[in-house]
């Protein structure tokens, strides 16, 4: 989906900053994914991520939708003000799981 950038600008400025980087860290954690695995896909060391991560560091437009890409989410689930809920991951893990398994099973039908 095309966005605006000035507009997400914007609304990046304008959004609860420790909320978006507890949402970061919240679905990075669902995903088992590690700080380090994180900072070694943007390029940087895993102190930097981490001070992003605590709200120590300011975040970029472009690194946050580099970060939303890793996490496999859309750039609005991480500024949008509604939480993500533990039970929205799980059940998108599940769904997922799900499709593969559909996948799967229509290779073997093939």
């Amino acid at each position: 989906m095309p966005f605006n950038k000035k507009l997400l600008e914007v609304v990046l400025s304008n959004i609860n900053q420790m909320e978006l980087y507890n949402k970061i860290k919240f679905i990075r954690l669902s995903k088992n994914l590690t700080q380090g695995y994180i900072a070694d896909e943007l390029g940087i060391d895993v102190a930097n991520y981490s001070r992003l991560e605590r709200g120590e560091t300011s975040i970029t437009l472009d690194r946050l939708q580099k970060i939303a890409s890793l996490l496999e989410v859309n750039i609005a689930e991480l500024i949008l003000e509604d939480d993500v809920t533990s039970e929205d991951l799980q059940l998108e893990s599940y769904l997922k799981e799900i499709l593969m398994e559909l996948k799967s099973i229509n290779n073997k039908l093939n």
